[in-house]
């Protein structure tokens, strides 16, 4: 259940932060670390390993989860260096990339020697040779190191970010420590096999499960927590679009003209919406004269009412020239439109369930 939790996360942000990653190289080169290592999640589970087996007869899966990992170790540190290094500075880590690439070589190289095999004992599947425990030491060498050099940076840079990506960053560098136990303890074993064989030292499966979860989950959480705000005010934006569909529907249903046509974020298509609405509203009052007040229930009564009897042909006087509103409209100071418009959405939405439900209403009646 943690690995299938630990994947779809991974893919699940992986897809997410793509759009950013085709904007921007620092948000590229977390993006190759989340897709890096989710990548190497799909060559550790059991069918893929076991089908590549059958196809190959070798351990090509884990060599390619060894090396999606590497590239997710160093895109990580790559991604940490450059948000830390401060705007126009100059790039204290461009050896990331060559040292990857050595790293990448002698694994390889190692696999292809060993005759397409890591951890086999010739003639013993199941069992680690001794060429197989220095292949795994260099790969954990390289991964304890880029992800203890991460979590010094993500560390320092707490210190001095703001508030919420200081959360960010401390979650982050937790998240490294823990990859570092992960990797540490693997290495251990591997030394102790290798120095004192008659130990027969084994992984704790308990402790890498833990330490992983915590990696993964950590830098997820991390490194997104400082967009959590614009994703809640987006799926609340999105509500609010929702809420105001019916109301807007009707308006504009009756005087097309007022749709402006309009493309764009969910805020701009929040606020055409409130301004078609608007003007809708304006249309009607040369029907029948707005409330003076701007209770949500007189005034989704007044549009019903409005709605039913210019469907009918009534009303021909000229617009009202001004429109029902918010009780707080124009009590704010300069420099406060959005606390404005906010009010004007909220004000708006309680008009659109109330004519909903009087919609509702009426169509209860007349079954």
């Amino acid at each position: 259940m943690a690995d299938w939790i630990v994947l779809v996360s991974l893919w699940g942000i992986s897809a997410w932060r793509l759009p950013a990653a085709l904007r921007s190289h620092r948000h590229r080169m977390l993006w190759g670390a989340f897709t890096a290592l989710a990548v190497s999640r799909v060559f550790s589970a059991n069918p893929v390993v076991e089908w590549m087996i059958g196809w190959t007869g070798g351990e090509w899966a884990t060599l390619f989860r060894h090396l999606s990992g590497l590239l997710s170790a160093a895109s990580l540190l790559a991604f940490v260096e450059s948000i830390t290094r401060g705007a126009g500075g100059r790039s204290r880590a461009r050896w990331i990339w060559p040292a990857a690439a050595v790293v990448t070589s002698v694994l390889v190289a190692m696999f292809w020697a060993r005759g397409a095999r890591i951890y086999w004992v010739e003639g013993q599947p199941g069992e680690t040779a001794t060429a197989g425990r220095i292949y795994l030491l260099v790969f954990d060498a390289w991964l304890i190191y880029c992800l203890g050099a991460a979590g010094v940076l993500f560390a320092r840079f707490a210190r001095t970010a703001p508030k919420l990506l200081k959360i960010g960053m401390i979650v982050s560098a937790i998240s490294m420590a823990a990859g570092v136990i992960n990797r540490g303890h693997v290495m251990v074993v591997n030394l102790a096999d290798l120095i004192v064989p008659q130990w027969q030292a084994t992984e704790s499966g308990l402790l890498h499960g833990i330490t992983f979860v915590i990696t993964v989950v950590g830098i997820c959480v991390g490194t997104s927590i400082s967009k959590f705000p614009a994703l809640i005010t987006n799926v609340k934006q999105r509500a609010t679009l929702r809420d105001l569909r019916p109301l807007w529907a009707a308006l504009v249903e009756r005087y097309p003209a007022v749709a402006l046509g309009m493309t764009g974020s969910v805020q701009t298509r929040l606020y055409r919406r409130a301004v078609e609405i608007g003007d809708g509203m304006l249309l009607l009052t040369a029907v029948i004269p707005p409330p003076t007040d701007g209770d949500p229930d007189r005034v989704a009564a007044w549009v019903a009412d409005a709605l039913e009897t210019a469907a009918a042909g009534g009303g021909s006087s000229q617009p009202y020239g001004t429109i029902p509103g918010p009780a707080s409209r124009g009590d704010n100071n300069d420099g406060q439109a959005d606390d404005e418009m906010s009010k004007e959405l909220q004000w708006l939405r309680q008009v659109a369930a109330a004519y909903k439900k009087r919609g509702a209403a009426s169509g209860a009646r007349v079954s």
